[in-house]
């Protein structure tokens, strides 16, 4: 299984973690307290993979990002139930929950490289790493579930289930490496805030796999009482749920500068007033066209669209085309908004102000102001007029 799996139950390793030092004396009350303390911080970091989770849904906050730290909140929490209530009490729920559990190790990879890469796609590459992961525990349950063993024989179901989880071993140790390398990304020219997050992220989840996966799994630690055992686990999983939660407000209100803007070189004088020409033109009102291209732009300038996109990026400081069109729309569209007097609706202000609909307006104001349209009128109204929760017709169904 995943490591973050075996971190929050240990399922196969918890029988070996029983036999403790021959001869060894435990206080029965002090194993009792380390081990309630062990499970309340499993408690603790499944509690805040919830919390995210409700966050998540009340908040929209649909991004690449947050769904799929929302798989991997998902993935903890069914390996807490398992745990918890354990298989014979789940009954035909155990081989969902099994399942999902194992986005914990495949889902963490994906977050760290949302969290670390500003192209995250994911190809098929990714997905075939991720289906190397699910596929052995699918194949698992559908053949206790419909008794492949009376089918194909005990011996060769035994000997596909060995071959597989093998596989699953292989990909989820490639996820492992993969989601470290992730925090290493780009460490060049970052800023000083960034390694600090970053730092934190490396340190905790590499303290979390040489704890639970290089010792604990390869049996160097079977000395250690279970309550010891239950402690370390429940302290690796608020560790890391801890740092990557940190990590992931931090890139919240700290996106990732795009590539071209991490390794543009200084701008030149030439670029310099390029640039001034470009923010002379487009101010006067050219972004008010929603068509309006970078090469509809270079054309105006008699210049090439490379020239006048580099220019934007070097001189402006703009990642990109769109983000420095953007940047006139919104600040238009901020202005209508703030008039408590206009009864635009949201889409008319969108229209307006030079988006061609109203999703793309609705995610630029967001990611700018950190409100959406509505939300961002009904405050200003509220500051002028003390009224203000009330919507208009025409807001609710253009939202």
């Amino acid at each position: 299984m995943s490591w973050l799996a075996d971190l929050e139950i240990g399922e196969k390793k918890m029988a070996n973690l029983h036999m403790c030092r021959d001869g060894a004396h435990h206080d029965p009350r002090m194993e009792d307290a380390v081990f309630a303390l062990g499970a309340g911080l499993k408690l603790f970091a499944v509690s805040a993979a919830a919390v995210w989770l409700g966050w998540i849904a009340l908040q929209r906050a649909f991004s690449q990002l947050h769904l799929i730290w929302a798989g991997f909140c998902i993935g903890l929490i069914a390996i807490l139930l398992i745990e918890v209530l354990g298989r014979e009490a789940m009954g035909a729920a155990y081989p969902v929950m099994a399942i999902a559990s194992c986005t914990s190790c495949s889902f963490f990879w994906l977050t760290s490289r949302a969290l670390f890469r500003h192209d995250a796609a994911i190809g098929w590459p990714e997905m075939a790493i991720v289906a190397g992961i699910f596929l052995p525990t699918i194949f698992d349950q559908l053949a206790l579930g419909l008794n492949f063993g009376a089918i194909i024989g005990e011996s060769s179901l035994t000997l596909w289930m060995t071959r597989l989880d093998g596989m699953q071993a292989f990909f989820s140790s490639a996820a492992l490496v993969l989601a470290f390398g992730e925090g290493l990304n780009g460490w060049s020219g970052i800023s000083d805030s960034e390694k600090r997050i970053r730092y934190l992220f490396l340190s905790s989840f590499g303290a979390g796999v040489v704890i639970c996966v290089m010792l604990f799994d390869h049996g160097r630690l079977t000395f250690v009482s279970p309550a010891l055992t239950v402690l370390i686990q429940g302290l690796c999983a608020a560790m890391i749920m801890c740092s990557v939660s940190l990590a992931i407000i931090f890139r919240q209100k700290n996106p990732l500068p795009s590539g071209a803007a991490r390794k543009t070189p200084p701008a030149t004088e030439e670029e310099m007033a390029m640039a001034k020409r470009a923010h002379t033109l487009v101010a006067e009102g050219a972004y008010l066209d929603p068509d309006l291209k970078v090469s509809t732009l270079a054309q105006r300038l008699h210049e090439k669209d490379y020239k006048v996109s580099r220019a934007i990026v070097s001189a402006l400081g703009h990642p990109n085309f769109n983000r420095f069109i953007n940047g006139y729309r919104i600040r238009h569209a901020e202005g209508m908004l703030a008039d408590t007097a206009s009864s635009a609706s949201i889409l008319d202000i969108a229209l307006d102000s030079g988006f061609a609909s109203l999703g793309p307006f609705n995610r630029a104001f967001k990611e700018a102001n950190g409100l959406t349209p509505r939300e961002y009128r009904r405050q200003k109204e509220k500051a002028a007029t003390g009224i203000g929760d009330g919507l208009s017709a025409s807001e609710v169904f253009a939202e």
